[in-house]
């Protein structure tokens, strides 16, 4: 009996191969965590870890949200940043303009780094898990997780998923809805080409054991006052965890620039920067709102100020917030 195959029979299973390779090449393309290397070839590379380490390590970072408009590259944060560059010859980004923001980021501390690299690219994606495993493994003491705890890592998010310090049972977990949009244009918003490390404070100030060979205590740093949507910048350690307060909104019936001016309530302007936040401030002490904090609007800033009973300094304190919201019909 001829037991050649059908055309039919042949179809359906070349068919069910070529779904096969499809689904397994899924798997590995939005597989977050990384993986090992397969048929022996060579390991990725990963950066180098220092001599001299501690036995004693850091306890996992706890979460400190982004508080400030300070826009301060951190020594501990360049550090990470050109750790990972050097090894992988890769680009980075660090502190973001916060101006024309109306929430806080750990961007706008210094405590983030976009490390870039493209899961569409198989050497970059390879190297890019690599990089996460280093950051996760557990060293030769037994302790997890541990370049990560040195460093002061506190989340990561690489394609289309979230790993927390401070949530570590749940492992690696969906970030936002990416998995449900797998085009290129989001790439940027999922993670696809670059991977995002969100830093404690004593991580971003290069104040951990990677760097200092001293344990660093948790710093919360700056903490947010209950009527301003947001903090001034990092001044100096604070070992006390900071109060949590609901957003502060207009009042009903607010006016249009009282609504302007509420989200970024509390941010500190000075000299020097520009956006829509210099936009509102020129807006309230009325002067022609270009966006650019020059001059012009130090002058009349300080007048404001001297105006209101409050010292002359051309920067936008919390002090001249609570006037400014006063005078515009906010009131505690």
């Amino acid at each position: 009996m001829n037991h050649a195959t059908s055309p039919r029979r042949r179809s359906r299973h070349g068919t069910l191969s070529l779904l096969l390779v499809v689904v397994a090449a899924l798997a590995l393309f939005w597989s977050a965590a990384p993986t090992a290397t397969a048929g022996g070839a060579p390991a990725p590379r990963v950066p180098a870890t220092p001599t001299g380490l501690p036995k004693a390590i850091e306890g996992l970072a706890p979460y400190v949200p982004g508080v400030a408009c300070d826009m301060r590259n951190r020594t501990g944060t360049i550090k990470l940043a050109e750790l990972v560059k050097t090894t992988y010859a890769n680009t980075y980004g660090l502190v973001r303009s916060c101006t024309s923001a109306t929430k806080p980021s750990e961007h706008y501390d210094g405590r983030a780094v976009d490390t870039f690299f493209n899961v569409r690219d198989t050497t970059q994606r390879t190297n890019a898990n690599a990089l996460i495993s280093w950051l996760l493994a557990t060293d030769t003491a037994g302790n997890p997780y541990a370049n990560a705890r040195r460093l002061g890592v506190m989340y990561i998010i690489w394609n289309n998923k979230m790993w927390s310090s401070y949530r570590t049972a749940e492992g690696w977990r969906p970030y936002s809805t990416c998995a449900t949009t797998p085009s290129t244009a989001y790439d940027t918003t999922c993670h696809r080409n670059h991977i995002h490390i969100s830093l404690s404070w004593e991580g971003a100030l290069g104040r951990t054991s990677f760097w200092s060979k001293q344990v660093a205590p948790v710093d919360w740093g700056p903490c947010r006052l209950p009527d301003l949507n947001w903090s001034i910048g990092w001044g100096a350690p604070n070992p006390q965890r900071c109060p949590t307060y609901p957003v502060v909104a207009a009042p009903a019936g607010a006016s249009a620039l009282l609504k302007e001016m509420v989200p970024r309530s509390g941010m500190v302007l000075r000299p020097g920067m520009s956006g829509q936040a210099v936009t509102t401030l020129q807006k309230v002490i009325g002067v022609s709102a270009t966006g650019n904090f020059l001059s012009t609007t130090t002058t009349r800033l300080k007048a404001w100020q001297t105006a209101h009973h409050l010292p002359a300094t051309g920067i936008t304190w919390p002090a001249t917030w609570r006037a400014m919201l006063a005078a515009n019909g906010m009131h505690r």
